[in-house]
């Protein structure tokens, strides 16, 4: 293709892209992370701005050399060879997710899994340890020993005498047939499958020239891959808005009947991520409305929602005596710093309303996360904008949307996966627009650009790679150490400090406890001490007399490892 060098630098029609408007395009996307790197301490890691340019540098060295079309030439199967790589790491290498998230979401499934709603905040077996007058069973006494086994993210009814996880229930049912099978990232294995191989559908749908390069770039985006090593929410989102586009795409083409599956996906992102189910179901539906179809798409769009919709109405209200309280509510009303009550620890710390705050650490993670090229994320919008000519505008609507939202209620994402984790459902999408941008670019910028993001996205997954390995070493360091140093017969029982590095709250947030469930069940149990649960209280009110005591010790320097110091109880202290 001859170059148009009089185009528009940034053209918005249909016509060829020039390379004045590649980099224009190039340059503003990449002014946000310029951006949060002097205003935002937090938005970005050392590293970020560093690799992301440095993969920027190698695109331009194959522009200067005129690379081939090698990436175009690669089969979509080493794209899903790729994407098994994160979660097979996980497996063999990783203690333990990194995130209080995953731990939450991972109990409810765990719950689930044993046909149940809800777990007892202190078995029948463990108040039959206490003494007949004066024992765990009442609901004060219950409640205090709850104590023991707090988790971050989940919401304790006392009066109930239950607890379960504050978040909606899709990822938790995802994640319950891996746990049968023993495993839970299987299900995070299944979701990046699925997500290649509807992106390869959509790429196909919308008339792009290599359907499987949509696959490629996605395996291989560093974002994708550090997303994978979990069960965030969002792995089992991002799969449901790919299939909700691509119903839409067919909808819009003249096959009403996909839009009950368009329903049936934005259904299910709403009972998985309610805010950006929301976003999503807006603004297809909108656009659905605008159509000609309108008629026949809209009511199938709603009727496939509704099943899920009713769903999420019943979860809410069996937790919550309300169809539209969620947990999610309750626990933010009783443990945030909103609502912490009175001399209570807040739990949780949520978004501050900052709108810009929040724009600019989404985009500013963008802008390094994209592809793992520096400013590559205005490529992407570039092409999503001009993608709308076959969509009606849907991705770009939605990647400029569901930042807005989440800016409005803000907080900032674990930083260990690089990307603006709450826009995770927008990636395959914009990697779509980018390559209906790139298919109109000159030759030399097409292949220098797809060779370096193919290339060069796993350099980005590996600088971040020991930030998430630390963080799960850190939060498993007292299961690690029970491993470790007692074995996995052991019968013991270990009391975590009431502080970690002189802070209540890390110890809180970096540790877990075992389940009430596991008292009575042969093996170890890690329990939580506080000023009124001393050790010896907990012994004698739980029925742990006569097993091994130890007091779990952190790392005098603060890192990821402790030691078991053996503990003997003189007398209980009530």
């Amino acid at each position: 293709m001859k170059e148009n060098t009089n185009a528009a630098p940034l053209s918005l029609g249909s016509g060829p892209v020039s390379s004045r408007g590649l980099m224009v395009a190039l340059f503003l996307g990449a002014l946000p992370a310029l951006a949060a790197w002097f205003l935002d301490e937090k938005a970005l890691q050392p590293r970020d701005l560093a690799v992301a340019a440095a993969i920027l540098a190698m695109a331009v060295v194959y522009l200067l050399r005129k690379v081939p079309s090698v990436v175009e030439r690669i089969p979509a199967s080493v794209a899903a060879l790729i994407a098994v790589v994160p979660v097979l790491v996980v497996m063999f290498s990783l203690a333990g997710p990194v995130t209080n998230d995953e731990r939450a979401v991972l109990l409810q499934a765990e719950i689930i899994a044993e046909g149940h709603l809800s777990e007892p905040l202190v078995t029948v077996e463990s108040a039959a340890g206490a003494n007949a007058g004066d024992h765990a069973g009442s609901t004060s006494s219950a409640a205090s020993l709850a104590d023991a086994f707090r988790r971050r993210q989940l919401f304790e009814d006392v009066q109930a005498g239950t607890r379960f996880s504050k978040y909606a229930p899709g990822t938790s049912l995802a994640l319950t047939p891996a746990i049968w099978f023993g495993q839970p990232m299987l299900a995070t294995l299944c979701a990046a499958l699925l997500s290649l191989r509807l992106i390869f559908l959509i790429a196909r749908a919308l008339g792009l020239a290599s359907p499987a390069t949509a696959s490629l770039l996605l395996a291989t985006s560093p974002f994708f891959l550090l997303v994978h090593t979990s069960m965030q929410s969002e792995v089992f989102t991002a799969p449901a808005v790919l299939l909700g586009y691509l119903a839409f795409l067919r909808a819009r083409a003249g096959n009403p009947k996909w839009a009950l599956i368009l329903g049936l996906a934005a259904g299910w992102v709403f009972i998985t991520r309610p805010l950006t189910g929301l976003v999503f179901a807006l603004v297809a539906g909108l656009l659905l409305a605008a159509h000609r179809d309108r008629l026949k798409t809209v009511p199938l769009a709603i009727v496939g929602g509704l099943p899920l919709l009713a769903l999420a109405l019943w979860w809410n209200h069996h937790f919550t005596g309300s169809a539209t309280t969620s947990v999610y509510e309750l626990y933010a009303k009783a443990f945030g710093p909103f609502f912490p009550g009175p001399e209570r620890l807040p739990q949780d710390v949520y978004g501050n309303g900052d709108f810009f705050g929040g724009l600019l650490r989404q985009s500013g993670r963008w802008a390094v996360a994209f592809g793992g090229m520096l400013g590559a994320i205005g490529l992407a919008l570039w092409g999503a904008l001009r993608l709308r000519q076959r969509d009606g505008g849907l991705v770009f609507l939605f990647a400029l949307l569901l930042p807005a939202a989440y800016s409005l209620h803000w907080y900032a994402g674990h930083r260990a996966y690089l990307g603006p984790l709450y826009l995770f459902e927008t990636l395959g999408l914009l990697l779509c627009g980018l390559l209906f941008l790139l298919e109109q670019a000159p030759a030399k910028w097409r292949n220098g650009l797809l060779l370096a993001m193919v290339s060069f996205g796993g350099v980005a997954f590996a600088f971040r790679w020991q930030l998430i390995v630390e963080e799960s070493q850190l939060r498993s360091a007292p299961q690690r150490a029970v491993a470790e140093i007692l074995g996995e017969e052991t019968n013991a029982v270990i009391f975590l400090p009431k502080k970690y590095q002189g802070s209540r709250e890390r110890g809180f947030k970096y540790w877990t406890p075992s389940r009430p469930q596991d008292l009575h069940a042969g093996g170890a149990v890690i329990l939580r001490t506080t000023r009124e649960l001393t050790p010896a209280r907990l012994v004698a009110e739980l029925g742990l007399e006569g097993r091994p005591l130890f007091q779990f010790q952190a790392d005098v320097n603060g890192t990821v490892n402790g030691s078991l110091v053996p503990l003997e109880l003189t007398a209980p202290s009530r």
